[in-house]
Order: C-alpha cells, then sequence, then structure tokens
C-alpha cells in the first residue's frame, strides 16, 4: 500500500462571510457534542439575530457545495472533511501564540529524567505529548537530506568499534559495532570511507554503500562485508519512527474490529507513516492537522495527524505529533503539539542538556 501525495484541500474560497461563520460554529458544536446540529441549537447557543429559518437556509447551502452533510433526513447536520479543514485553518489564524508555561514543563520534564541521546529525548517528549492530550504521540528525526562531513572509527575493545558520522550541519550519529580491527587499519579505513562519503546525503550513502565500501583497498576485503553490514544497520537505524500509547487507537475503534486490524498493522509496519511525514517535513509550514482522508489511505478515514517540525542545527530535522480522532479539540491539541516541536528543538540544540 503505497501513500500518494496526500491532497492538501482547497478551502479558502467560496464562501460567503455569513456561510463561514454558521460553519465554524456547527464545526465547534460538532467537535464538543459528537452529536448532528441543528439550526436552533446553532442560533440559541450563540444568540444569533438572524431566525432559525434563515440558520437552516444557509446549512442547506453549506451541505450543497459538500461543507456539511445530513447522516439522517429528520438529524442536523455535521461538517464533512471540508468542512473541518475550513475550522482548522481558522484556529491556525488565531493560534500561534507561544506557551511559555508549557514550554517550560516539557524542560523540566525532560531535564528531570536526566536522558541525553536524541532517541532518549524523543521518547520522553513523546510521553509528555501522550500525557498532555490523551492521545498515542509519534515522533521521528529524518536526517536523509544532512550531508556527511566525515566518519570516524575508534577502537573501544577487543572486537568492538565505535562509528561516529558527523553530519552538516550539527548532527552525529554513533554506534558500537562487533568487528575486529586493527589498530593499523582503522585511521586508514576511517580517511577511505571519510573520501568516499564526504558530502553525500544519508540516502545516497543507503544506496551506495554496499559498492562503495567493497571498492576500499584490497587489504581489507576481508573485513569490508562486516563494516558494510554494520554501518548500513547503524543507518537504517537513523529514521525510525517513535510510537508511544497505541493502545489509545483501540478506544477510538472498539466497535470496529476489522478497521483496527488494518491500522494496527500500519502502525507496526510504519512504512506508511514515514511517507506521509517525510511530505509534510518539505512543505513550508511549522505546524499542520492532516485528516486521515488526505493520505488516501482508507483505513485512517475516521483519524487526523496533527504535526509539527523540530529542528536539529538549521534544518527542519523531524516531526513530531499525535494521531487521533478527527472530531477532536483541535483548539487545545494543536498548541500544545506547536509548543513541544518548539521546545524538543530547543532540547535538541542545547550543548549541555
Amino acid at each position: 500500500m503505497m501513500v500518494r501525495n496526500y491532497k492538501k484541500r482547497d478551502v479558502s474560497g467560496s464562501l460567503t462571510d455569513r456561510e463561514r461563520d454558521i460553519l465554524l460554529k456547527v464545526a465547534e458544536l460538532y467537535i464538543e457534542t459528537g452529536e448532528p446540529v441543528g439550526s436552533r441549537t446553532v442560533k440559541k447557543t450563540y444568540k444569533m439575530e438572524i431566525s432559525s429559518a434563515t440558520i437552516r437556509n444557509v446549512m442547506a447551502d453549506l451541505e450543497d457545495k459538500g461543507y456539511l452533510f445530513q447522516p439522517h433526513t429528520s438529524a442536523g447536520r455535521v461538517p464533512t472533511d471540508d468542512g473541518l479543514k475550513v475550522y482548522i485553518n481558522h484556529l491556525f489564524l488565531a493560534l500561534g501564540e507561544e506557551d511559555s508555561s508549557l514550554l517550560n514543563r516539557l524542560l523540566d520534564y525532560v531535564r528531570s529524567s536526566g536522558v541525553c541521546e536524541i532517541e532518549d529525548i524523543l521518547s520522553t517528549v513523546l510521553d509528555f505529548l501522550q500525557n498532555s492530550t490523551g492521545y498515542p504521540g509519534f515522533g521521528i528525526s529524518l536526517v536523509e537530506n544532512l550531508t556527511v562531513s566525515s566518519i570516524t572509527l575508534v577502537k573501544v575493545a577487543y572486537g568492538k568499534v565505535l562509528i561516529v558520522i558527523n553530519f552538516s550541519p550539527d548532527y552525529i550519529i554513533h554506534r558500537v559495532i562487533d568487528v575486529e580491527i586493527s589498530d593499523f587499519e582503522l585511521p586508514k579505513l576511517s580517511r577511505e570511507l571519510s573520501k568516499r562519503f564526504r558530502g553525500k546525503t544519508l540516502s545516497e550513502i543507503k544506496r551506495e554503500l554496499v559498492e562503495e565500501i567493497d571498492t576500499v583497498r584490497k587489504e581489507f576485503a576481508d573485513l569490508s562485508f562486516k563494516v558494510n553490514s554494520q554501518i548500513l544497520s547503524t543507518l537504517n537505524g537513523v529514521n525510525q519512527l517513535k510510537l508511544q500509547g497505541t493502545s489509545n487507537i483501540v478506544n477510538i475503534l472498539a466497535n470496529d474490529i476489522e478497521r483496527l486490524k488494518e491500522i494496527l498493522k500500519i502502525l507496526e509496519e510504519k512504512n506508511l507513516l514515514l511517507e506521509i511525514f517525510s511530505k509534510f517535513i518539505e512543505e513550508n509550514k511549522r505546524v499542520d492537522v492532516i485528516l486521515g482522508s488526505e493520505t488516501e489511505v482508507e483505513p485512517f478515514e475516521p483519524f487526523c495527524f496533527v504535526l509539527g517540525k523540530f529542528q536539529i542545527g538549521y534544518r527542519n530535522s523531524g516531526v513530531v505529533g499525535i494521531i487521533g480522532p478527527k472530531r477532536m479539540d483541535y483548539s487545545q491539541v494543536i498548541p500544545v503539539v506547536e509548543n513541544v516541536a518548539k521546545a524538543l528543538s530547543f532540547l535538541l540544540n542545547e550543548e549541555d542538556i
């Protein structure tokens, strides 16, 4: 199952001011109650001066335009995905202020845990995010576009070598591998690997690794396969998606077992999510909401993703966010995700956490 470029809805036009106002009110009431919204409820709740009949006619026009639908002929109306996007885009205009209280709470939470590795910091942040929103949190460092500046091999014990890969700008990955290399060979192999991979991106190195390492000097031939596989394993682990709190998905889909099975399978395989998040990282937005229907992956239809970008150095380097039902309190969740992403950027760029 492949993810095409998810469809971003153009919902900026075709609405009058009155239509937009009533649509926002219907969406707000639906998110709050989970029930179809009638014209009388809108008039009473917001103390509107226009009549219920006028509101009802506007709601009928919104249904004709695809922003509302009526689940039953005798019921009120609920927003379609296009209607929800109008509401969400309106929230983006109203939100965006930095929440210093939340930022400080998250910074204290991470620092008190004593973690310092990127993967551990990300896991701790996801705990905080899940606890703050009640929805499963996810995060991933996407460094495919960073370029290698050097590769260093350092012997740390008999049969164990530390690989240190420096990326530009300001990113380092390291791992201890099981391979025996003599003290004489280590610096030579480090220089050869650095020379061959310097200036190349992570994705380029993955594609070329087998060929490139096998072209090192003949005296390294016996260990080239071991080094090759160990470095490749290290690089493949860089973009590992972290998901925490997936048990909450069960509560959302308690009455749809078949869909639940499909979702859990997708979450376990993670490749589809990686595609979605990789596309978001390329967009000119710091935070966004992607409805399940926009992914064109049918099992995601009842869900949405609230995403925020974090930075390592000067580049967008990762995504953090939550997955939850389309009917969620976006006015609460969006600021949490946005400020968590800001705090994560701060943490990952500190000299000493």
